[in-house]
């Protein structure tokens, strides 16, 4: 047990916790501080080996780089002025603006906001609530509390109500109580932005009145709710709508006009969700044109198969049709952007679900209505409308639109031979020819920003086997200007990490290409055989296998443990999954059961243990969190001469019991008799393998019910199987050691 317990210490060395320490430059992002001049943070190791950063200032226009600040020297006076203690290799500063005599604007993580001229500090404004929202001429902030609005005018201005009568339960720009992780925030004092989309003049705002009144409570107990103390546990209490509940959770769109002191109603339907709520963060169902004299949003219906686009007056918040986007089975677009636009490492230009020109007279919009997501433009006068690309693709963001020359700029994956399908690739399409070309070729996946006044863009070149390099791009031409740093990875080398390798295999049908990667183990010897580990999620809206070093370190499953282990570890993604066109999305229509090709994973398992002699064909377990519990069930039950060793951590094994809006998106209308043919639960007398359940007791997102159901019925089955319930753990459990020591322990025992 000892020496177990000390590989398994070794092992946990490669969690990305520990990763992230001993490497630099993994992330990039610029902050467009003024005309072509942008800031980045560089990391780098200091004398004792500790990483810290710099702020490096770019200015092209005269071809300066430099350190932007003494780090020490602003750490000092911040702590000065504000009494906190900061580290000088690590500030937490976002900067906002470069000013011709080489000051600085920033704001801070409480929204405070400063001016750092080399030698002074100046606050410029206060902290704000933690859930302000501020606006683009940064002298007014609005936050919600209780369920109305209020609106902070600064620098020092006291809070005025903005509206009368919302409730926690029915509010102005409030969280839906079902969203993964509302319970978790609440218990850990975090609140997500109020739903405030601010107009670019400043002088108007859209919210929206979210009603989830009329759903029925989800419980939760907490039975150890102040550690070692006995006291009597804790009952948490929150709204959350089930497959087929009569009601959801629903929003109004409204535009308050802080000019006319006004709230109006948006002429449109109330819309079911698509974010947890309509404007979340970075993520919105609506939006401003740059000039802020037209907007537009949609409403999206209950299952998700029709969305109504609309064109918003902001002076009357009256609204007309534009479009309607259907589909037969169930529309993905807007959780294509959150796939690929959702992190705060995503140009902010990307995260907007539609893009309109005032001076072209347009709309912009992805829709896969024609097998792949294409970029069709819609006049807004008209509602005339074409398609800009060719189909030949998956367009993945709209990068940069130049409605001058008439040129819009987004990235897309399968469209160059011979590399990887699911890689980014930039490139631009001439909005009156429709030529496209592409801007940059250098293998792997190409994360860009791009400029605001469109002269250049950085972009971020990764694979699963490179780590990145973060490079500056001509717009004109796609030619390289420069390296402004790459990711160090000496230290995590010496460590002994193994990099995947990729693979190509053909799916159940036979015919289908299903492709994944493969780890190896740190010190692999081609002569042994290895027992085999998969690393499953079973859910319809995501990928799995690792495109970029970033997904390599962090693929959610924390892989690189398991080749310390000497396992080989295998993620597939199967058909169901997107990225691939419309077609093999759609095949996990009705057929959650299936795990986003759970046949497709067995085949490939199959073929790839016929090509790789390392391979044990009769050691090979599975495990996955979420959708990945669920899928990992479904392996050991539907495919027991295969899979022998299964960990089902946080599944949501039972669709009737988990969301409405998530579930009906991919299953349709609530069939009770269908709906349960998906459920591994009903089958467990067919388990042969060993199985730990592992769930968080507080999990807000997937109820633990849903794994207690599965324990009801193994032991009605008479099966044996073991089970770890994680007290005042929510659903994310992947950061905590003594999960991850769990998984690891159970496969090194059992396979």
């Amino acid at each position: 047990m000892d020496q177990l317990r000390e590989r398994i210490d070794r092992a946990l060395r490669f969690t990305p916790d520990r990763i992230y320490p001993i490497i630099t430059n993994l992330n990039f992002r610029p902050y467009f501080v003024s005309y072509g001049a942008f800031v980045y943070k560089k990391e780098q190791f200091d004398e004792a080996g500790k990483k810290v950063t710099q702020f490096i200032f770019v200015d092209l226009t005269c071809g300066e780089q430099r350190e932007l600040f003494d780090n020490a020297h602003l750490a000092g006076l911040l702590e000065e002025k504000t009494g906190q203690h900061f580290d000088a290799g690590n500030l937490p500063l976002t900067p906002e603006r470069v000013t011709s005599w080489k000051g600085l604007v920033f704001s801070m993580p409480d929204q405070s906001r400063w001016m750092y001229d080399g030698k002074n500090l100046t606050c410029l404004t206060p902290a704000l609530p933690k859930n302000a929202v501020l606006s683009p001429d940064k002298k007014k902030a609005v936050y919600e509390q209780d369920g109305d609005l209020w609106l902070i005018r600064l620098p020092g201005g006291q809070p005025e109500r903005l509206t009368e009568g919302g409730t926690p339960d029915c509010g102005y720009g409030t969280r839906y109580q079902g969203s993964s992780g509302y319970i978790a925030d609440k218990l850990a004092g975090n609140v997500k932005p109020t739903g405030v989309l601010w107009s670019p003049d400043s002088t108007k705002f859209f919210t929206y009145l979210l009603d989830f009144s009329q759903l029925e409570d989800y419980t939760l107990v907490q039975s150890v709710p102040e550690g070692p103390k006995a006291v009597r546990p804790v009952v948490h209490t929150y709204k959350y709508a089930l497959p087929g509940d009569e009601h959801v959770a629903e929003a109004q769109f409204l535009l308050y006009d802080l000019e006319e002191g006004q709230m109006k109603q948006v002429a449109v339907p109330r819309t079911n969700l698509s974010f947890g709520a309509p404007i979340n963060g970075r993520l919105a169902m609506m939006g401003w044109s740059e000039e802020g004299n037209t907007a537009a949003c949609y409403v999206m219906n209950r299952g998700c198969t029709r969305a109504d686009i609309y064109m918003i007056d902001p002076k009357t918040a009256d609204a007309r049709l534009l479009f309607t986007e259907e589909s037969d089975t169930f529309l993905f677009f807007d959780h294509h952007h959150i796939l690929n636009a959702a992190s705060p490492m995503q140009e902010d230009f990307s995260a907007k679900t539609f893009v309109i020109s005032e001076k072209m007279g347009k709309l912009f919009w992805l829709s896969e209505r024609d097998g792949q997501f294409d970029i069709f433009d819609y006049d807004i006068e008209t509602g005339d409308c074409r398609r800009l690309t060719d189909g030949d693709c998956c367009v993945r963001q709209l990068l940069h639109l130049d409605d001058e020359k008439h040129i819009l700029y987004y990235s897309a994956s399968g469209r160059e031979p011979g590399v990887n399908i699911y890689q980014r690739y930039i490139y631009s399409v001439d909005l009156d020819s429709l030529e496209v070309r592409l801007m940059c070729y250098e293998k792997g996946d190409h994360n860009a920003f791009f400029a605001p006044e469109g002269a250049y863009f950085t972009a971020s070149i990764s694979a699963y086997d490179q780590p990145p390099a973060h490079r500056i791009f001509d717009i004109t031409d796609g030619k390289a200007i420069g390296t402004l740093c790459t990711c160090d990875v000496d230290k995590l080398e010496k460590m002994g990490f193994t990099y995947p390798i990729p693979f190509c295999e053909k799916g159940a049908d036979g015919v289908t290409d299903v492709y994944g990667v493969m780890f190896l183990p740190n010190d692999f010897d081609g002569s042994k055989k290895y027992p085999v580990t998969e690393y499953y999620y079973g859910g319809n809206q995501t990928t799995r296998a690792p495109q970029t070093f970033a997904d390599t370190l962090d693929t959610l499953g924390f892989t690189p443990c398991f080749s310390a282990m000497n396992f080989v570890t295998v993620i597939i993604d199967g058909r169901g999954t997107p990225l691939r066109g419309k077609a093999y999305h759609d095949y996990g229509y009705n057929n959650m059961g299936d795990c986003a090709g759970l046949a497709d994973h067995a085949a490939v398992l199959e073929n790839l243990c016929r090509h790789y002699t390392f391979l044990d064909r009769e050691r090979i377990g599975v495990w996955g969190h979420s959708g990945g519990g669920f899928a990992t069930l479904h392996c050991l039950v539907d495919h027991p001469e295969l899979y022998k060793v299964g960990v089902s951590t946080g599944g949501n094994h039972s669709q009737e019991i988990y969301s409405a809006e998530w579930s009906e998106r991919y299953m349709g209308k609530f069939d009770r008799a269908l709906w349960e043919a998906q459920n591994a639960e009903y089958h467990v007398d067919r388990l042969a393998g060993k199985l730990l359940l592992i769930h968080g007791e507080l999990d807000d997102n997937v109820h633990p019910a849903s794994t207690l159901r599965v324990v009801d019925a193994l032991i009605k089955a008479d099966k044996d199987f073991d089970m770890l319930i994680m007290p005042n753990m929510h659903h994310t459990l992947r950061g905590h050691d003594y999960y991850r020591r769990k998984v690891l322990e159970y496969f090194a025992k059992n396979l």
